[in-house]
């Protein structure tokens, strides 16, 4: 997963545990979530360096980036939470908060969810053709990601704005079918480039992928 895709991913998981959730099982659901992304950053810290072998600056220090832009991404994510809730944004009848008609915080998780979907989406495609071989990424882990994208924010959004369109136009707002429209596209391209990297990556001795022109050019070196 790209770097600050993870940190957003990461900050959306943790300002929703601890500050938005109301019941005990909506915050169980994001801390077993945030648990998970856990294991992503072990994974992230251990490995990123080969990533960044061209830059040992970036590369010694990948842990502290990450932790900076974690920071960043926490901060952005609560204020933006903390301003929804404190001013009743989208507070109608039939939405509750704390026992009472208050903010819509379902419409908060949408536009704060719809950001870190388009950025992982986007960025995802994007860092695959960047680094031109699959490295920590299969199309199990494309296909979980996208089906989870699909049932968990698409259809349920979907849903609600079918049957409660008056609660849920936003969904079908300009500006909302730019965010998850582009996603879902970024995701349907996805699979046809990881096919096409597959095809032409080179699998090292240690097990790690890189690009075929990479090993190519490295061939060319030892050749002059």
């Amino acid at each position: 997963m790209p770097l600050f895709a993870l940190a957003l991913n990461f900050a959306w998981e943790a300002v929703y545990a601890l500050y938005v959730a109301e019941s005990p099982l909506e915050r169980f659901v994001f801390a077993v979530w945030l648990f998970i992304d856990c294991g992503m950053v072990y994974g992230m810290v251990k490995y990123a360096k080969y990533e960044w072998s061209h830059a040992p600056a970036v590369a010694r220090r990948i842990g502290g980036i990450f932790a900076v832009m974690a920071v960043g991404a926490t901060l952005g994510h609560w204020t933006f939470a903390k301003w929804w809730i404190q001013n009743d944004i989208g507070k109608r009848e039939g939405k509750f908060y704390r026992g009472v008609v208050g903010p819509d915080t379902t419409e908060l998780g949408f536009w704060s969810a719809a950001l870190c979907q388009v950025y992982l989406s986007a960025a995802s495609l994007c860092q695959l053709v960047v680094r031109q071989h699959s490295g920590g990424v299969s199309w199990a882990i494309w296909g979980t990601r996208t089906l989870g994208s699909v049932i968990g924010f698409y259809l349920v959004y979907g849903w609600e704005w079918y049957f409660w369109r008056e609660a849920h136009e936003y969904f079908m707002s300009p500006f909302a079918l730019f965010l998850w429209v582009t996603s879902f596209i970024c995701d349907c391209v996805y699979p046809y480039v990881l096919w096409r990297i597959k095809n032409t990556e080179k699998v090292l001795g240690d097990g790690r992928r890189v690009g075929g022109n990479k090993v190519d050019s490295y061939n060319e070196k030892r050749l002059q």
